[in-house]
């Protein structure tokens, strides 16, 4: 009886680290890009939006597709979960501020076309 009693609780104690372990991840892949044609040219560019606000403001409500990344970690997370640097990338946090500290560290660090939401809200 103390083996199956152990079993059970190893496996939902398990089952519960692999779900929480999974809603992490979806949080820093974006569900998937949207592609916008320049009226310039013929190539399609990814479109990314960015959530820079810390991970419990994300949980409490965010934009639909948005990415977590937290603008203290943009520097150490930005090549891995935003590779490519020609993408436009959208940043948006509360009040904008976070989200042009986050445009300033994306363009020394290479990024062509990032732009704060903030700016283009009345």
């Amino acid at each position: 009886m103390k083996n199956v009693v152990l079993y059970v609780v190893m496996v939902t104690g398990l089952t519960a680290l692999f779900v929480w372990l999974k809603g992490r991840n979806t949080e820093r892949v974006p569900s998937s890009p949207a592609m916008v044609v320049s009226p310039e040219g013929d190539t399609a560019r990814e479109v990314l939006l960015v959530d820079v606000r810390t991970p419990e403001e994300y949980h409490a409500g965010h934009k639909e597709g948005a990415l977590n990344l937290p603008v203290d970690e943009v520097e150490q997370l930005a090549p891995q979960l935003l590779p490519n640097k020609n993408a436009v990338i959208l940043l948006y946090c509360r009040t904008g501020k976070r989200a042009d500290k986050a445009m300033e560290t994306l363009r020394k660090m290479g990024y062509s076309h990032v732009e704060n939401l903030h700016r283009f809200e009345s």
